[in-house]
C-alpha cells in the first residue's frame, strides 16, 4: 500500500483524495521534458528540433485552468504548472529553426501531408522522483507527428497529429500519449473572419507528478487523463484597421480513467465565452481589452464556480524584433456552494519572443492563475500559481544548434497547506547532417522543493527531489 503525506503536519487519514497538485508533467504528447509556455503563431509545425506542436494562437481567450490535468487548454499557454515538463525543453513553438529547415510535403490530391519522426533515448538518475533510495533507469522515446493542410484561398484547414511512445527499463513508467487537433480559419470578407477548431488529448501522468505527485510508494500504473476542448471565434475589423472586435466561446472536459482513489470528483465541464476589443496603437502593436467569463462545473460539486476576468495589454507583431504579447488584470471567482471563498486575485499572461538577430531568439514565458485543485477543509482546493520561463534558441552555424531553457513553477497555497516549488533547467545540442536529418544530445536537472507554513517535517521532505536527464536523439523528416 503506498505511504501517503498529508499536507496538515502529520495527519495522513484524508491524504489519498487531497494530494498536492501537478508540479510537472511528463514527456507528454504536446512537448518534452520541462514548464509552460504561451502558442507562438502557426508556422514551422514540423520545424521544431523537439517536435513541439504548432497551436493556434489563441491570445489567452482560454481557460486559466489547463493543469492539462486541471485544464481548458486549447491553446493558451501551457502554462498551467500540469504542463511544466511540457512546454519547455526548449519548449515555445518555435516559428522557424535555420537549424530544422522546414520539413518537406507531399501532395494528397490538392491538400499537403507533412511527416516527421523523432527517437530519443533517455537515461535518468531518479526515475520516481524519490528524495532518497533514487531508482535509476533508461527510456526510448518514439515520437511521430503528421500535418495534413489545405489551403482554398479564402478558407483554410489543417489537422496535427502528435504522439509520444515511451518504454523505460523500470516497472510502471511506459506509456503512450496522443494529441490530435483539427482547424479550421476563413475570411468572410475583407472585415470578418472566423475560427473554428476541435482538440483531443490523452496522455499519462509520470509518476511522482500530477494527482500522485504526493505518493512515496510506486504505483502499478500511471494516471489517465482525457481533454476535449472546442473553440468557435468570430472577428470583426480589417487586418489593418483602427479597432478589431472578437467575440467567441469554448468548451471543454477533461476526465481521468483510472485510480479512482486519486481522481474522484476531479472531472469537470466548463464553458467559456469571451470577447476582445483592440485597438492599433502603432502598425505592429495593438491595445488589448479582453473580458471572459468561464463556469466550471466538477464531479465535486463544492468546488463548481464561475470566474469572470478583465485582463489589458499589448500584442505586437511579428515584423519587429519584439513580439507576442502580454496583459494583466483581476480574476474575481464565486464558488456555488460556499461564498466564504470568494476571491479576487491578481492573473497575468505573458508570451514574449525576442530576436535581436536573426540566428538568435528568446522565448520570454510567464502566467499568473487562480487554481483550484482537491477540496478539502481550510481551502485545502485553493492556490495561486506562477510559471516562469526563458528558452534561447541560437544557430551557431546552419548545422550547429544549441537550445537552453530555465524554468521556474512555484504554487502558493493557504495553511495549513504546503507550497511546492519546481526549477529545471535543460541544454540541448542539434547537429542538422542534412535537411531531412538531425542528431542531437540533451540534459536536463530538475529540482522540486516542499514548504510547510511554519517549519517542513521530514514527512514532507520526502517529496523533495532532485531529478537528472541525459539523452540523445535522431529526427527525421522527408
Amino acid at each position: 500500500m503506498p505511504v501517503f503525506v498529508h499536507q496538515n503536519k502529520f495527519f495522513m487519514a484524508v491524504w489519498i483524495t487531497h494530494l498536492l497538485e501537478a508540479v510537472t508533467i511528463p514527456n507528454t504528447v504536446l512537448l518534452p521534458s520541462v514548464p509552460s509556455v504561451k502558442p507562438w503563431p502557426d508556422s514551422g509545425i514540423i520545424q521544431s528540433s523537439n517536435l513541439k506542436l504548432a497551436r493556434e494562437r489563441v491570445n489567452h481567450f482560454l481557460c486559466t485552468n489547463f493543469k492539462l490535468a486541471k485544464v481548458c487548454q486549447l491553446g493558451r499557454p501551457f502554462a498551467d504548472r500540469r504542463m511544466a515538463s511540457l512546454a519547455f525543453s526548449g519548449a515555445m513553438i518555435i516559428s522557424a529553426d535555420a537549424l530544422s529547415q522546414e520539413a518537406a510535403s507531399f501532395k494528397l490530391g490538392e491538400t499537403n501531408l507533412t511527416p516527421a519522426v523523432r527517437v530519443d533515448y533517455v537515461s535518468i538518475d531518479n526515475v520516481y522522483r524519490k528524495a532518497s533510495d533514487e531508482v535509476s533507469g533508461t527510456g526510448v522515446h518514439v515520437k511521430p507527428e503528421l500535418v495534413w493542410s489545405a489551403d482554398r484561398r479564402l478558407l483554410t484547414f489543417d489537422a496535427l497529429y502528435s504522439g509520444d511512445y515511451a518504454s523505460f527499463s523500470e516497472d510502471g513508467l511506459d506509456y503512450d500519449n496522443h494529441y490530435l487537433r483539427l482547424r479550421g480559419i476563413g475570411d468572410i470578407s475583407s472585415r470578418q473572419r472566423f475560427l473554428a477548431s476541435l482538440s483531443v488529448t490523452n496522455f499519462a501522468e509520470e509518476q511522482g507528478t500530477g494527482q500522485a505527485s504526493g505518493v512515496l510508494d510506486v504505483l502499478d500504473e500511471q494516471v489517465e487523463v482525457t481533454g476535449v476542448f472546442g473553440r468557435a471565434e468570430y472577428t470583426y475589423g480589417a487586418r489593418n484597421s483602427r479597432g478589431n472586435l472578437t467575440g467567441g466561446v469554448i468548451l471543454g472536459s477533461l476526465s481521468y480513467s483510472n485510480l479512482e482513489a486519486f481522481t474522484d470528483g476531479d472531472d469537470y465541464t466548463f464553458v467559456r465565452p469571451y470577447g476582445v476589443f483592440s485597438l492599433r496603437l502603432s502598425p505592429d502593436t495593438r491595445f488589448l481589452t479582453e473580458l471572459r467569463f468561464t463556469a466550471f462545473d466538477y464531479d465535486d460539486d463544492a468546488r463548481d464556480r464561475d470566474e469572470v476576468a478583465l485582463l489589458t495589454g499589448v500584442e505586437m507583431s511579428a515584423s519587429s524584433k519584439l513580439s507576442g504579447d502580454a496583459r494583466i488584470g483581476v480574476a474575481k471567482a464565486s464558488f456555488d456552494q460556499d461564498s466564504d471563498n470568494d476571491t479576487t486575485e491578481l492573473i497575468a499572461e505573458v508570451g514574449l519572443q525576442y530576436s535581436p538577430v536573426s540566428y538568435s531568439r528568446f522565448d520570454i514565458s510567464f502566467d499568473r492563475s487562480f487554481e483550484t485543485e482537491d477540496n478539502n477543509v481550510d481551502n485545502i482546493g485553493r492556490a495561486i500559481d506562477d510559471t516562469a520561463g526563458i528558452v534561447w534558441t541560437h544557430d551557431w552555424s546552419s548545422r550547429f544548434q544549441t537550445r537552453t531553457t530555465l524554468s521556474l513553477d512555484n504554487s502558493d497555497r493557504e495553511c495549513p497547506n504546503v507550497d511546492d516549488q519546481t526549477v529545471a533547467f535543460e541544454i540541448e545540442l542539434n547537429y542538422q547532417v542534412r535537411r531531412w536529418l538531425q542528431f542531437g544530445i540533451s540534459g536536463t536537472q530538475e529540482s522540486r522543493s516542499i514548504t510547510d507554513c511554519v517549519d517542513t517535517p521530514a514527512v514532507l521532505e520526502a517529496l523533495d527531489y532532485d531529478r537528472s536527464v541525459v539523452g540523445a536523439h535522431v529526427r527525421a523528416t522527408l
